[in-house]
């Protein structure tokens, strides 16, 4: 069972971070989509189509998922500009939220405090996992609003599928809660509850890259699959978008894995004071 105080306590200790990267990303979508409206006009949208269409750029604007077809696409031009920036984000909040929220307490040197209350340790791993999802998939619904009232207002004479938004969204999603897994579990092997700032960081960073080493390179198409952003479709234009199962299947199985040892750890651990 989630300890009710202790999750209330935990949902307010993180409120703040919540507010600070929520305007964050706001401001990222509107500013980003503002610019949609000036790609249409003629003069820009031939310099754009010139960029994309050069033999020395095209190959990586492709692997970028920028060509001009799809970015004269208001779905497309989102998806390519604003929701991988946002996905990177998202996954920034996600894995650094989830690095510290278990690791908080011995890093504070207050986990004395909170393991003498009748509280169990499964009950602290439930409470701030519950804390942990509470404000994932806050951020993710603010993110759903906050890009669905970009497209209409920037769209134009655009049309997009609502459904292959919707679907791409939820693919975001997931990818967040599997950095945020990941981060809990790598959260508890270090000791005394030192910050993983640096190594969450470079853990993203790092997936980032090798998918678009992917990409841009053939011969390297399998090794993408080492990184959980091989898993997203950005095939937002193509008629039969949808949700497929064993992408679903790679994100949840993953996150599961990383919270079960989670709880396997933080059962076992040697907590410092």
């Amino acid at each position: 069972m989630v300890n009710t105080n202790l999750y209330r306590i935990e949902l307010k200790r993180y409120r703040n971070s919540f507010i600070g990267w929520s305007i964050s990303i706001i401001v990222f979508v509107i500013l980003g989509m503002a610019f949609y409206p000036l790609l249409m006009q003629e003069d820009m949208l031939k310099q754009i189509t010139a960029f994309l269409e050069n033999p020395f750029m095209k190959n990586m604007m492709t692997a970028f998922g920028a060509s001009i077809e799809i970015w004269t696409n208001v779905l497309g031009f989102y998806s390519t500009r604003n929701a991988m920036i946002i996905m990177l984000i998202g996954s920034f909040y996600s894995i650094l939220l989830a690095g510290k929220i278990l690791a908080r307490e011995e890093q504070e040197k207050t986990a004395e405090f909170l393991l003498a209350k009748p509280v169990t340790r499964l009950e602290v791993v439930r409470s701030k996992l519950a804390v942990y999802l509470t404000y994932l998939v806050l951020l993710n619904i603010v993110i759903l609003i906050i890009g669905f009232l970009s497209l209409e207002l920037f769209k134009g004479d655009s049309r997009y599928s609502l459904k292959a938004f919707i679907i791409h969204w939820f693919y975001a999603l997931l990818l967040m809660l599997v950095f945020g897994a990941i981060g809990l579990f790598l959260s508890l092997l270090i000791k005394r509850g030192r910050p993983i700032t640096n190594l969450s960081i470079g853990i993203i960073v790092g997936a980032y890259f090798i998918d678009i080493l992917s990409r841009v390179t053939p011969a390297a198409d399998k090794f993408g699959y080492l990184s959980p952003f091989k898993f997203v479709d950005p095939g937002v234009l193509r008629y039969d978008y949808a949700l497929v199962g064993w992408r679903v299947m790679y994100f949840l199985g993953m996150s599961l894995v990383f919270f079960a040892l989670t709880f396997l750890r933080y059962k076992k651990k040697d907590i410092l004071v």
